[in-house]
Formats: C-alpha cells, structure tokens, sequence
C-alpha cells in the first residue's frame, strides 16, 4: 500500500511541474523568449498577455497585429517556422532588459524591451517603434 501511495504523490507531482499553468515568465529573458515566438507564431493572445498594459503599447501592438493579418499565407508560415537567435541581451538595471534579436526568415536585426513592473515582467513595445528611446 505505502508503494502504490508513494507512486501516486510522485507521479502527480510530476505531472503538476510539467503542466503550464498559464503563469508569467518569471525572468526578462523568458517574456522576450516567449513574446519573440509567439508573435512568430502570430499568436497574439500570449504576445498580447506579455505587453506591458499601456495605451501606447496597446496601441501599437493593435497595428502590428493589422500588419501581420494582411500578410499573405505563405508569409505567415514562414515567419511560424523561423527560429530566432539572440544577438545581445543586455541588463540595463534591476527591472530594464533589452534583447537584441534576429529571426531566420528576415535577417534583420530588433530590439525589444522588457520592464519589470509590479513584480511582472512585460514587453515595452513602444522601444521597438522608437528606435530604442
């Protein structure tokens, strides 16, 4: 009995460690991973989760998002099977990162912002727009 017990806690253990909750990243980097994949993947729902909630980043994401709507399939599955590369990853304080990066369709280099506010890491997606202002 104590074995088959024993089983069970260590089996849903394992299953609660590796079941996403629908949690935040809890570090810089993971929110710019997480957002750099899934606006390739042109999942806006978890990129959209990931910005920081201002009128300005609201904004601008709602135009981006326009933009990757007219794009035509083919677009849109190349941009979904692209990797991206870190380029530069750089702490400017306590709860300022910024990422540079590069994805494999489009070879160009960007940069993204990520904040920590309130305990939760975002993306500033105005740095994007503003030339790293």
């Amino acid at each position: 009995m104590k074995k088959i017990i024993i089983l069970l806690v260590v089996a849903v253990s394992f299953f609660a460690c590796n079941t996403k909750s629908g949690s935040r990243p809890q570090t810089a980097l993971d929110t710019g991973r997480d957002f750099i994949r899934a606006s390739l993947d042109g999942d806006f729902k978890t990129a959209e989760s990931l910005i920081l909630n201002d009128t300005q980043n609201i904004q601008l994401f709602d135009r981006y998002k326009s933009f990757y709507n007219t794009l035509d399939k083919d677009k849109k599955q190349k941009y979904k099977e692209a990797e991206y590369t870190i380029n530069k990853l750089v702490d400017v304080n306590d709860s300022t990162t910024t990422i540079n990066y590069s994805n494999s369709y489009m070879h160009k280099p960007m940069d993204i912002k990520i904040v920590r506010v309130n305990k939760l890491w975002s993306v500033d997606f105005k740095y994007t727009y503003s030339g790293g202002e």
